[in-house]
């Protein structure tokens, strides 16, 4: 079915992306709302939906199924531009992140609206979303744990090497500035 879905997209044929809803919408939907989850984000939903199977769409030239399924294909191009969409929303509402986690004064100024984003961009993509999670959104540990299936403790792990990683990025003065993901 998948070989079907690819071919037909590829020859622009919108029978193949009908044919990638019927089959992966559900999840991909589900990845959205797992991804976009706070209440501020429930309004781009839609928009969101959108813009993933506009991608997945123009994108399905570089699907290489030696390299992973369709499905999996699909769901990171999901998560990532939902990530993406959230730091939109960030940005947008301007918030600040986590006053109370400045551990230094190097700190501070990076805790800050965008640069924040700047700082996180050198860890890997499930590390910025724990981050942002954790330090933007204030979801505790076991809510993170939860929605990611992952461990509390493994939870701890990544903020712990997350933010070893940043102290030693900002101390060597190593900030990549905008580039995500």
């Amino acid at each position: 079915m998948d070989a079907k879905i690819v071919e037909l997209m590829k020859m622009k044929d919108f029978r193949g992306l009908e044919l990638l809803i019927n089959s992966y919408g559900e999840k991909i939907i589900k990845t959205i709302n797992a991804v976009l989850n706070r209440t501020e984000e429930h309004n781009y939903h839609k928009e969101a939906e959108n813009e993933v199977f506009y991608k997945i769409w123009r994108s399905i030239d570089q699907f290489d199924v030696s390299k992973s399924s369709l499905k999996t294909w699909s769901l990171t191009i999901t998560r990532n531009s939902c990530i993406d969409k959230k730091r939109t929303i960030i940005r947008k509402q301007k918030l600040v992140p986590l006053e109370q986690a400045a551990e230094s004064k190097i700190y501070d100024q990076y805790f800050e609206k965008e640069e924040f984003l700047d700082l996180i961009c050198s860890l890997s993509s499930e590390d910025q979303l724990i981050f942002l999670k954790y330090y933007y959104y204030q979801e505790t540990p076991q809510m993170i744990a939860e929605e990611l299936q992952l461990s509390i403790t493994q939870i701890y792990n990544h903020l712990s090497r997350g933010r070893k990683k940043l102290k030693k990025n900002l101390q060597e003065g190593v900030i990549n500035h905008g580039e995500y993901f």
